[in-house]
This record gives C-alpha cells, sequence and structure tokens, in this order.
C-alpha cells in the first residue's frame, strides 16, 4: 500500500515559529514532525510520497535522505489540501492508498488499525470545538458528507485528516470549484464524491489527536510525546544531580550539579543544564541548548542552539532556535483574574483555552538584561528586546521593542 503525505502548509497560524522554518519542520522532541509521520508510515506502508511547497524540496530532500519517500512539489496557483492532492493523482492509480494531513499528531499505532480495513474509511473524532474544524455528518456509520467550520454544528465529530481511499476518488477532482477560502479543499472533494455514490466508512477513534495549527498545540503535541517515551540517560550526569520521573538525557548533553529535574523531561544531544537549574514537568530542551545557573523551566519547548544562561523563568512557553534570553528575563504565564489566556492569530485574537500560556519567541531573537514579558505575548523572529523593558504587546519580525 502507498501512502500520501500532505505537508506543502504555510503555517501561517503558527508563525512566529514558521517565520525561520517550514510547517513540517516544527520539532516534536526535537525531531521534525515530518520524521515522525515517515518513520510511522513506514511501519505499514511499501511507499510515502509527500507533496511539499517548491521552496522547501532542498531542506526537505536532505531531512528524508535514507527514507523511502519521493517527494511532489504542488502545483502553483490556487493552494489548499485538493490542490496537493490533485498535485499527487499519478501515483495513485488502481491502487488503495492511505492519505494523511501532515499538520496533525496522534496515536501512530492507529495506522495499523486502518490499513487492516478493506473498505474506504475516514477516521473521525469527537472534540469539545467541532466548530474549529470539518465536521463529519454520517449515517450507519457511513459518511454523509463533511461541513466546515459550522457555526452550528450538527454533532461533535470531526474530520481527523486520516483516510483510507480507494484510487477512484481521483476522478471526482475536476468536479470540485474553489472555496470560499480562495483554496482547492479535498473536503470538497470527498463532499463530491459521496453525492456520486462513493461509500466512506467512518471509524471513530478516541486516542489522542491534534491538529498542529497554533502555537499552545505544539506544547499538547510535545507533552503527548513525552507521555510515550522511555527514560534513558545517555549524557553526563554529575554529582548532587537530582532526577525525579520520566527523564530522557541525549549523548553529549551535560547536567551541572545542582540541578533538579522533574520528570517528564526531554533534554537533546549537546545541550548543558546548570548548575542549581531546575526543570521542571513537560520542558523539552532542543539539542545544543542552554539552561544555566538558577534558571527554571516549567512545561516549555526550547528549540536547537537557544541559551537561557541565568537567572530567568521561562513557564508554558516555546522557545524557537538560536534566541538568547538575557538575565533576569521573565516570562508571566497566568493572569491576575486567572482567565483563559488569548493570542493573536493571524490577526484575531483567540481564546487559547489555557488558563497558563507564557510566550513564543521566534527564532534569532534576544532579550536584554531584566525583561518582563507578559502572558500571550509574541515576539517575531530576529526581533531585539531593550533592557528592562515590560513586553505587553506582540513585538514584529525584526523589531526593536522598548517600553
Amino acid at each position: 500500500m502507498k501512502a500520501l503525505l500532505l505537508a506543502a502548509g504555510k503555517g501561517e497560524r503558527l508563525q512566529p515559529i514558521t517565520e525561520t522554518r517550514s510547517k513540517p519542520l516544527v520539532p516534536i522532541l526535537d525531531k521534525p514532525l515530518l520524521l515522525w509521520h515517515l518513520e510511522n508510515l513506514e511501519r505499514v506502508v511499501d511507499k510515502i510520497y509527500i507533496v511539499i511547497r517548491r521552496e522547501d524540496r532542498e531542506i526537505i530532500s536532505s531531512l528524508v535522505n535514507g527514507h523511502k519517500v519521493s517527494i511532489i512539489e504542488q502545483k502553483e496557483g490556487v493552494g489548499g489540501t485538493g490542490t496537493a492532492f490533485s498535485s499527487a493523482l499519478s501515483i495513485i492509480k488502481g491502487d488503495n492508498f492511505l492519505l494523511i494531513y501532515g499538520d496533525i499528531f496522534y496515536d501512530f499505532s492507529l495506522l495499523s488499525q486502518i490499513v487492516s480495513y478493506q473498505d474506504n474509511i475516514i477516521v473521525g473524532k469527537e472534540v469539545g470545538n467541532p466548530r474549529d474544524f470539518g465536521v463529519l455528518k454520517m449515517s450507519n456509520n457511513y459518511l454523509d458528507g463533511i461541513i466546515e467550520k459550522p457555526d452550528s454544528p450538527p454533532s461533535n465529530l470531526i474530520n481527523t485528516g486520516i483516510y483510507k481511499l480507494s484510487s477512484d476518488i481521483a476522478t471526482f477532482v475536476d468536479k470540485v470549484k474553489i472555496s470560499s477560502r480562495g483554496e482547492i479543499e479535498f473536503t470538497d472533494i470527498i463532499n463530491v464524491a459521496i453525492k456520486e455514490n462513493y461509500k466512506i466508512n467512518v471509524l471513530t477513534y478516541k486516542g489522542f489527536w491534534i491538529d498542529i495549527g497554533k502555537p499552545w498545540h505544539l506544547l499538547e503535541a510535545n507533552n503527548f510525546a513525552l507521555s510515550l517515551a522511555n527514560p534513558n540517560i545517555k549524557g553526563e550526569i554529575e554529582e548532587d544531580v537530582r532526577i525525579k520521573g520520566k527523564v530522557i538525557v541525549e549523548e553529549g548533553a551535560v547536567i551541572k550539579s545542582g540541578s533538579y529535574i522533574e520528570g517528564p523531561v526531554y533534554i537533546g544531544k549537546g545541550a548543558t543544564v546548570g548548575p542549581n537549574t531546575y526543570l521542571r514537568e513537560g520542558t523539552v530542551l532542543g539539542k545544543n541548548t542552554k539552561a544555566g545557573s538558577a534558571v527554571e523551566i516549567k512545561n516549555s519547548i526550547v528549540m536547537e542552539d537557544s541559551k537561557i544562561p541565568h537567572l530567568s523563568y521561562v513557564g508554558d512557553s516555546i522557545i524557537c532556535e538560536d534566541v538568547n534570553l538575557g538575565a533576569g528575563t521573565l516570562v508571566a504565564n497566568l493572569r491576575f483574574d486567572e482567565n483563559h489566556i488569548k493570542m493573536r492569530i493571524k490577526g484575531k485574537l483567540e481564546d487559547s483555552g489555557r488558563k497558563k500560556l507564557g510566550t513564543v519567541i521566534g527564532g534569532h531573537s534576544r532579550t536584554g538584561i531584566n525583561v518582563t514579558i507578559l502572558p500571550g505575548v509574541k515576539i517575531g523572529s530576529y526581533a531585539r528586546i531593550y533592557p528592562g523593558a515590560v513586553v505587553n504587546r506582540d513585538v514584529n519580525k525584526g523589531e526593536f521593542f522598548r517600553t
């Protein structure tokens, strides 16, 4: 069986994370999301095709070297999942195939269950916020249609972006028009097919699944990956270090004296922790990172080559690659009124649904000493934050911010 992975999304809602890396390359436990998909698909299919943007070809080609993968560039012009699918029509002829959206993260053991079915399958999941997704209509376990982001959802069963389909689905591509979002949607292809008696069974899935569409979703995906990881200490642990719970320390990492690590925690290759550092549950440090003296990090992602050298607190946050936080940089992650924290996504203020959420700092940014960052604030890539500043609004890419 073949698999088709749609990985051509721009990831605009994930900015500033995707200002300096493509959406398929956002890391889960310091490994690009794309590789999580490939390594798990390789266990259940014979061949994998990925649809990507042309501008990502060089970096993704290097990344997937050694995997049984063929790369397809998405057609130029109108975007969308339907266009990504239509870019790969030549490879699905005469065969059943898996189709997976590249921006989701889930319990990949589901794949072995799906490939065992003879019929067409769409995987649905019950969620609390169905208005944010495509909602499934069904009768007698067969799909009747998909309604994209309805104001009044008929159910809370949504489309997960996981399908097993026959190649006949390709015959309906040319019958689909551009959507209200200005894209060709794969779900519209599905809806047209159903009207013409193409049968799809609905498999309701109860395990972990998340669409990594907004920054805080990346925190949730990393937390789930941590829950599955096995504790493993490969790096150097100095005397007087306390490790509690599930902790992964990769080769070349050094945990210096006086540090306290409260798992689950992931520490990547070449990372340095300490001395006298406190890493709390949910922390993920990428390769060659530093969490230095008197630093506390809780439930946060610190991507490769970033440094938090001393006297800082980071909670419920995402720090992208090659960021340096000046001494005394503090991230607030809780409002005084303890209401949900909102974050601006594509210009619109959205409720994260979280009482605790800190900051998202884009790649290659710097803060001066004694900077304070308020909850829900985003700092663009290559930004500079003036010493002593209180960052109380979003900071643009490359901006020099002072209070």
